[in-house]
């Protein structure tokens, strides 16, 4: 039996089943980070070990990796893109340029947790699930059944979401409750911007990330952690609020 709960903008998809489906701006922009030319990301920068698949270098930016069960994750929030004040869409032709938002309007927030990015223009306008969009070559952008499959993985959805937040007190607000990310997924709570409200959502309090799978032609299926419980929970979203995106390797 599926519900459909909605709260702060959020329509939540419950299920009976163990995996619910469903600042201040600157003057100056900061430097713009485009897609490189050679979509690939660079050579890894050290060799791969049992809980990593290398680190590599794209679009100026160093990424580290985790591997979680028989998956390759990216363990920061991608941060590739031109700085964009969020009274603009990130709408736009199919192009080079990416865009992203950073919360509160404060480009420093994107140092600290990646760009947030609406979902069209993170999937760089392609709608196949599983998409590589913005990700580097041989990456993609989650679909459902990535997400299902770590949170499977981790112990469910009353479990996984404890083991893949970060630690720490610098990002989530105390008490992080579960928080003991034994995964070393580092999942940060860099907030979102919400569509419905039109306001940033969340900073320090949540964690949200795209999926690459629709469920009508104006919502989408991402993932949302919180400072506190210890859920990952599955969620239906509007395409047009801005979330992070995390890319998993083909």
């Amino acid at each position: 039996m599926m519900t459909i709960v909605k709260a702060l903008g959020l329509v939540v998809l419950c299920s009976t089943i163990t995996l619910s489906i469903m600042g201040q701006n600157p003057k100056n922009n900061p430097p713009v980070h485009n897609i490189p030319s050679n979509t690939a990301a660079s050579d890894s920068s050290r060799r791969a070990d049992s809980s990593s698949c290398g680190t590599f270098e794209y679009g100026g930016q160093v990424y580290h990796t985790v591997i979680i069960g028989t998956q390759c994750w990216m363990k920061e929030n991608m941060n590739l893109g031109k700085w964009l004040d969020q009274s603009q869409n990130q709408v736009q032709t199919k192009n080079e340029i990416v865009e992203k938002y950073c919360y509160g309007n404060d480009f420093v927030n994107c140092d600290l947790w990646g760009g947030l990015y609406q979902w069209a223009e993170l999937m760089h306008y392609e709608t196949t699930a599983g998409a590589q969009g913005i990700c580097p070559s041989g990456w993609h952008v989650p679909d459902s059944k990535d997400w299902k499959a770590i949170i499977r993985y981790l112990g469910g959805n009353e479990l996984a979401g404890g083991k893949l937040k970060s630690t720490g007190n610098r990002d989530w607000w105390v008490p992080n409750v579960g928080a003991s990310n034994s995964s070393q997924f580092t999942a940060f709570p860099g907030g979102y911007f919400d569509y419905v409200t039109q306001a940033w959502v969340d900073v320090h309090n949540g964690g949200y990330f795209w999926s690459s799978e629709t469920i009508s032609n104006t919502t989408t299926v991402a993932l949302q952690l919180i400072r506190k419980g210890g859920e990952a929970e599955l969620y239906e979203e509007y395409n047009s609020s801005a979330l992070s995106l995390r890319c998993i390797r083909n």
